[in-house]
């Protein structure tokens, strides 16, 4: 298993406040899901086979809003080409980032609270998925692609397609996952909610960066 985090939004709805940097339990957003992203991959992961884990977004701010101590030679911070292109983009620059070609890749928004227990969710469907099989999160009814776990290899072919095609920059993810085979995983009613307005942050008890 390895991991890739995307950070990097333009947050319009927030007034252009950056998600990442918002404060949840007295650590960024971004810092929160990192966590929850390196807790799969180390719990999946046989000795000391451990995947990378890539963020996607402004590399310069990333590091900051990360924090001292959370760098590893595991971690790389890369940035979508060109920058804020999208998250179809940012997934393809996040995997770039990655080893191999083999296993699979958590892909996750920055700006979700429940990340942890999401994350561990979703790793328990993968458990029982086939090797081309994707896991995607389904919170209300309401499918959430930026909360999903899928084969690294069917990623790599789904974005050397769209690039190909001149069709990554500012395209949906679910166009470029048009030809991943994806298996839904319900959720809990709100675990997959994200953070795009300050009545959303609120509700969730997040705070504007110090």
């Amino acid at each position: 298993m390895q991991a890739v985090i995307l950070a990097g939004g333009l947050s319009r709805r927030l007034g252009g406040v950056a998600k990442a940097g918002l404060l949840v339990d007295g650590e960024t957003l971004l810092a929160h899901t990192l966590r929850a992203a390196q807790a799969v991959v180390d719990a999946t992961s046989a000795g000391n086979a451990r995947g990378r884990t890539a963020v996607v977004g402004p590399v310069g701010q990333l590091a900051a809003w990360l924090g001292p101590g959370r760098r590893s030679g595991r971690l790389e911070l890369v940035q979508e080409d060109p920058p804020y292109s999208g998250p179809a983009a940012g997934i393809a620059a996040g995997i770039s980032a990655l080893d191999g070609t083999g296993g699979r890749v958590l892909v996750l928004a920055c700006d979700m609270p429940q990340a942890g227990p999401l994350a561990k969710l979703l790793a328990e469907a993968a458990a029982g998925c086939g090797a081309w099989e994707a896991v995607m999160a389904v919170d209300g009814g309401r499918r959430q692609p930026l909360a999903a776990i899928y084969p690294l290899a069917a990623l790599q072919a789904a974005v050397a397609e769209a690039r190909a095609a001149h069709r990554l920059e500012n395209a949906s993810v679910f166009s470029l996952l048009a030809s991943v085979n994806i298996k839904e995983c319900a959720v809990p009613a709100g675990l997959a909610a994200d953070i795009d307005t300050w009545d959303d942050a609120r509700l969730h008890g997040i705070g504007a960066p110090l």
